[in-house]
């Protein structure tokens, strides 16, 4: 009877093997749900920058306000297509697209004998001129 094991015991040692991988495996599973959960949905590729609106210029904006566009808008970066590379005079790996916080409407003010323009509304459009 010490070296037999009877079928009692087997059973009992196969339902605790199964009990331990269900609790290991709702335990993983748990975890990885709280780490779906805890992860950002938002879109975090303009952190830092706000959205494209009107803002009061602080330099200009003596007597009377003046209004800029400030702000982010499109931009993103991928692979150049090999297609499309192949008809570049100067082949370049990355293809970049952007759209600028620009003026839709302004009009020319004069500030301290300096001629300024007043944004009165802004939009995401073509980018003219690029920051250094």
């Amino acid at each position: 009877m010490k070296g037999k094991l009877s079928l009692n015991m087997v059973t009992a040692a196969n339902a605790m093997g199964s009990v331990k991988s269900a609790t290991l495996s709702l335990v993983l599973l748990s975890f990885l749900l709280y780490l779906a959960d805890s992860y950002p949905s938002s879109d975090l590729s303009n952190t830092g920058c706000e959205e494209c609106t009107l803002k009061k210029n602080g330099i200009f904006s003596g007597d009377r306000p003046v209004y800029q566009c400030m702000g982010c808008c499109f931009s993103r970066a991928y692979p150049t297509p090999l297609r499309a590379m192949r008809t570049m005079s100067i082949p370049k790996n990355i293809t970049s697209e952007a759209t600028c916080c620009v003026a839709k409407h302004s009009y020319e003010t004069e500030v301290a004998g300096i001629r300024v323009r007043n944004h009165t509304d802004c939009h995401c459009s073509t980018c003219y001129f690029h920051k250094i």
